[in-house]
């Protein structure tokens, strides 16, 4: 999931379905659920977002408004492509640009995976940046001193960008009673408890009356 990703489009005689990956994710998080729904005849379109997909440094100089132009610049492309309406699969930060690509007329239906709508603390959202870095770098060899020296010059991370992705999960509560689109909502055990949450309070808000929600234990996964 963190080596070098580049945006993955299968081509199929079906509808389009934009695939959006989570944050420090990229296009390969998405990778085998596109290939799936690719031989069952849908145009599958995984996106990276902007800084994503790269090394850290890129990762940290990204913004949430570069990230959500990364999500319409996706659209756009579908759109060229001839596609007049598009299913949109959202996982965590992929499903909150999912919610706000509701109301879209593109946009026929929604799935969203363990997407948070409630506030992520700014220490989880840092949290997730530096394991990211530490895998990232552990992936091209590099030594644990090496790492821990780059971890030391570059957290903790300055909190505007964070404070911007937070305020942005949290933002997206407004869109909520406007989705009219059919709903897929899934939360799995694994999940952190503002998942769980989230996902509820998405189900009680949004004004689709064709949503489906599911859960997954720990055994499905495995």
């Amino acid at each position: 999931m963190i080596t070098k990703s580049k945006n993955l489009y299968l081509k199929g005689p079906k509808p389009a379905v934009l695939l959006l990956h989570s944050f420090t994710g990229s296009a390969n998080e998405m990778r085998g659920l596109a290939r799936f729904l690719h031989t069952a005849g849908y145009t599958c379109y995984a996106p990276n977002y902007a800084g994503h997909g790269e090394s850290p440094e890129h990762l940290f100089a990204s913004t949430i408004d570069e990230i959500w132009d990364s999500v319409e610049e996706a659209v756009s492309f579908l759109r060229q492509e001839g596609h007049d309406s598009i299913y949109v699969i959202g996982q965590s930060l992929g499903g909150v640009m999912a919610l706000r690509l509701s109301n879209n007329p593109i946009c026929q239906g929604l799935i969203l995976l363990s997407t948070p709508v409630l506030e992520r603390t700014i220490e989880g959202l840092e949290h997730r940046l530096l394991r990211y870095t530490e895998r990232y770098f552990q992936f091209e060899n590099r030594t644990k001193k090496w790492i821990t020296d780059f971890i030391a010059v570059h957290f903790p991370r300055p909190e505007k960008n964070l404070i911007a992705l937070q305020q942005f999960i949290l933002q997206t509560q407004m869109y909520l009673p406007d989705v009219t689109q059919p709903v897929a909502l899934f939360k799995g055990a694994m999940d952190d408890a503002v998942y769980h949450a989230s996902i509820d309070l998405i189900e009680a808000r949004i004004a689709s009356r064709d949503q489906k929600k599911f859960y997954y234990r720990t055994a499905d996964i495995c």
